[in-house]
């Protein structure tokens, strides 16, 4: 018995690990990978998925075109974490495959309505899922669980100084999504620094399989010189926790929470204020991750790395 699960990226360096990943675990079933701006633009977003697919050898599964700018203001890249292609400037081949035609908004829609039950990872800025839930407000009653990567919730931002870079790019959206009923599972960027995988143990993962020695080693290249650089004890690794959570929820210690996003203008924009006491006397919305089980965790990334790598060396 698989799960079916829906990814939502903007496909980046973590976020081709994370696909990865749920590409590797046999329980699971990827239906549909939904695209949005964010690390890159998103015509190279959709280029990148497409790759990570041909890297994995995996069968054609559909790639969506998704929002292509932030419901408000303007748009936010990270070229200087992702390289300017979003997969460390690596050239690898473009994929064949091809985009389907559909809206990737609307397609988040029919998918989940489709399929009852299914999970839902988001990787990136939360512009698809805003307007998904907007179209069709029962969806978290549709979805069995939803994992996100995002947030500062203890102020210590990526971005600026208060917030990380999915919640930023598109404040609004992500106040929409934490209005709409959806109580997220949320992998914050506090919870990735806390769980950086050491030195020793990811050049390990590297060369344990063809995937992790011909494709994540280089595309991690320039991140883990830079980390390396700030004296950091290992590579960080947001998106794959993110989709480890969804994969091994026993590998998670949550704690619930009220959650809310600053949609204004100045320093604070993109701030994900939390109120775990009940101090605002507003109900939980979601569920943070505090803390992450290293080795079960390890375990999820080592079987992506083990994969066989169907592109070029």
């Amino acid at each position: 018995m698989t799960t079916k699960l829906i990814i939502d990226t903007d496909c980046g360096v973590d976020d081709a690990i994370a696909i990865l990943m749920a590409l590797a675990d046999p329980a699971i079933e990827v239906i549909g990978i939904t695209c949005v701006e964010g690390n890159v633009p998103l015509d190279l977003v959709m280029r990148n998925v497409a790759i990570v697919l041909d890297a994995a050898g995996a069968k054609t599964i559909p790639i969506f075109r998704g929002a292509a700018r932030p419901l408000v203001g303007m748009s936010v890249h990270a070229h200087g974490v992702h390289g300017n292609d979003g997969l460390g400037d690596t050239g690898f081949p473009l994929s064949t495959r091809l985009v389907d035609p559909d809206s990737g908004i609307l397609a988040l829609v029919h998918m989940v309505t489709e399929n009852p039950g299914c999970g839902l990872v988001a990787l990136g800025p939360l512009t698809n899922l805003a307007l998904a839930l907007a179209i069709e407000p029962n969806l978290p009653d549709l979805l069995s669980a939803t994992v996100i990567m995002g947030g500062a919730v203890q102020g210590t931002g990526n971005t600026t100084p208060v917030a990380e870079f999915n919640i930023y790019a598109d404040p609004e959206a992500a106040a929409m999504v934490f209005e709409r009923g959806l109580n997220p599972t949320i992998l914050t960027w506090e919870a990735t620094l806390a769980s950086p995988v050491l030195w020793a143990e990811w050049e390990r993962l590297l060369n344990c399989g063809t995937v992790g020695r011909h494709f994540i080693k280089a595309i991690t290249a320039s991140n883990s010189s830079r980390a390396h650089e700030r004296a950091r004890l290992g590579i960080l690794m947001p998106d794959p926790l993110a989709m480890g959570v969804f994969l091994d929820p026993s590998c998670a210690t949550t704690y619930s929470a009220m959650l809310e996003v600053d949609t204004s203008h100045g320093i604070a924009r993109g701030l994900t204020a939390l109120d775990r006491y009940g101090i605002t006397g507003r109900p939980s919305n979601t569920q943070i991750v505090s803390a992450v089980d290293q080795s079960k965790f390890g375990a999820l990334l080592e079987r992506a790395c083990k994969m066989e790598c169907k592109l070029a060396a």
